[in-house]
């Protein structure tokens, strides 16, 4: 790590080093002063929690402005002194990191503005002139930052967090892409502003003022970010308040799923109703009979048939939430099965959502890898073995795949439980463990429910042996108007 920001801090010294030896330093100290004291305000407007990890700060919109009026070595100068005096609780090592990373970003862009045909304002005459020799050499700077700060962020998340950089630059370029764009565009007009308007330094009062206004409106938007967690928070403590055993295997199915989704190509939205319905795949089990989900005695088939009600069961709890549309399907269709035989819709292949797939096998391997009465955790690399005698038939061999690369990856502990725990499980039923599973319903077939929804009237079949699906994989058996899927 320390390394690393050793690079950077090296990188930053040269190509500042190179714009002063290139281009003449700035002289204009009106300017100069006016974009230290914007640099330094945006500190003071930063909003750090915006929700999904966003931060807004108008800093790269005075670095971009800057590489116009004040040069590179300007324009890297305000980047840095920005930063080095923008603590938020930081260390030091960050700041350090963070500085440099916006002196690099700063002289880069200068020098990339003028190697593409930036003019200097002076120079400039008729507003097409200003569009092609100003505006244009502007946002291909602009989009030059936007590379030099997601590479640098993309190797410092890889070595504090082991996420692949890949994964957070198709992350960070898909999330910020747009706003870089929208901050070129700023940028553009201060400088129009600045010089051909002739309205110099009070530009920046006429600029920060939709600035701030902007800041509001992502500051709301973060506000509703926390209201959704907390809303998946509430309802994962109501499962697990239903289900003691289940404590903290929603969290744990999440990060796997999001893990699995970088080698799956998923993107953004994909990822994020991915792990809403990680979260909440369990939630119908706040509609299931207790006693079924502390210690059965015995298992009837109308209690295995009951179990399999909860997944249909979690949609109809929370559709109304609307920014639970996307993994609605992700939640319901989670224990179909690759080979068509699972619940609720006898789904089979591609038919099942994706979400749903990907939240199958992270079940399954969770479930494995946790103590229960009847056996201790499977080592990971034995689940991973008991996942893939399973696939093409019930998993996705493509998904199982990348589970493998994952746990390559990423080390993934076994979840253990004391002696009190173990004994509250005995008799627990794990629907999520393949060998459990299989093993109650080739014992306790259940009765033959219909596919419309949770709560059907069950019917009993006589002397007909059951096979791991209601209706035998055959969705197409049950008329179009009883069968209930997700919105």
């Amino acid at each position: 790590m320390s390394l690393y920001v050793a690079g950077t801090c090296l990188a930053a010294v040269v190509s500042v080093v190179a714009a002063w030896v290139l281009v003449e330093p700035p002289r204009d100290v009106v300017a100069i002063v006016t974009m230290l004291i914007l640099g330094l305000l945006s500190s003071v407007f930063r909003e750090r929690d915006v929700g999904s990890n966003i931060t807004f700060s108008f800093l790269s919109i005075i670095i971009i402005t800057s590489a116009v009026l004040i040069g590179p070595v300007g324009s890297a100068l305000v980047g840095a002194i920005s930063m080095a005096f923008d603590r938020g609780g930081r260390s030091a090592i960050a700041r350090v990191f963070n500085a440099s990373m916006a002196g690099l970003q700063g002289a880069v862009g200068g020098l990339v503005y003028l190697a593409v045909g930036g003019a200097d304002l002076s120079t400039v005459h008729g507003s097409f002139d200003l569009l092609m020799r100003v505006g244009l050499p502007l946002m291909v700077a602009d989009v030059v930052q936007m590379l030099i700060n997601a590479l640098l962020l993309a190797g410092i998340v890889r070595l504090s967090s082991g996420t692949p950089p890949r994964r957070f630059l198709v992350q960070m370029i898909t999330n910020s892409g747009v706003a870089y764009i929208g901050y070129g565009v700023i940028a553009f007009l201060f400088v129009i502003l600045w010089g051909p308007a002739d309205v110099g330094w009070f530009s920046a009062v006429l600029i920060l003022a939709p600035l701030y206004v902007a800041r509001w409106a992502f500051v709301q938007y973060g506000e509703e970010q926390r209201a959704h967690e907390r809303t998946l928070s509430a309802l994962v403590t109501a499962v697990e308040t239903k289900d003691p055993s289940a404590a903290g295997h929603s969290g744990r199915i999440a990060r796997l799923a999001e893990w699995m989704a970088e080698p799956l190509s998923m993107g953004t939205q994909e990822v994020q109703a991915l792990v809403y319905a990680a979260m909440l795949h369990d939630v119908g089990k706040v509609g299931v009979p207790t006693r079924l989900l502390r210690r059965p005695r015995t298992w009837t088939p109308a209690d295995v048939e009951a179990l399999t009600h909860h997944s249909a069961l979690g949609v109809v709890l929370v559709r109304e939430i609307e920014f639970l549309n996307g993994s609605l399907a992700g939640i319901r269709h989670h224990h179909e099965r690759w080979d068509g035989l699972g619940y609720p819709d006898g789904l089979a292949g591609d038919e099942i959502p994706l979400i749903s797939r990907v939240i199958a096998v992270a079940d399954a391997f969770d479930a494995l890898t946790t103590d229960r009465a009847e056996r201790p955790a499977f080592a990971p690399q034995q689940a991973l073995r008991q996942i893939e005698q399973r696939r093409g038939r019930q998993f996705d061999p493509h998904v199982v795949a990348a589970l493998a690369t994952v746990l390559e990856r990423h080390d993934w502990p076994i979840t253990s439980a004391d002696e009190d725990e173990l004994d509250r499980m005995r008799g627990y039923l794990d629907h999520d463990d393949p060998i459990a599973w299989e093993q109650v319903w080739a014992t306790t077939p259940p009765l033959r429910p219909a596919v419309s929804g949770p709560g059907p009237t069950p019917h009993p079949v006589a002397d007909e042996p059951s096979p791991p699906h209601p209706a035998a994989g055959n969705a197409d058996d049950v008329p179009v108007a009883e069968q209930v899927r997700a919105p």
